[in-house]
């Protein structure tokens, strides 16, 4: 894990199944956004965890990595 460990995580969805939040297959890619979507309570904390530690590998707050990767070059673009 990146950073500290955030409390929110031992009860994600996502703990545990790194195959599918961390494939290279788009079909397990889009999976694991939609258990983001429907199952994870921790979306928006994922997603701005994600941002601040500029994660742009996996699945994060319902982001792909080049959804990730995205909105981090626009927010440097920003500052």
């Amino acid at each position: 894990m990146i950073g500290d460990t955030p409390e929110w995580y031992g009860d994600a969805p996502c703990m545990g199944n790194d195959d599918l939040f961390f494939s290279s297959h788009p079909s397990k890619r889009r999976q694991a956004v939609s258990v983001c979507e429907s199952e994870c309570a921790f979306t928006q904390q994922c997603l701005k965890f994600a941002v601040k530690h500029s994660v742009s590998i996996g699945v994060w707050g319902g982001k792909t990595g080049p959804d990730l990767a995205r909105i981090l070059e626009a927010s440097v673009e920003v500052h």
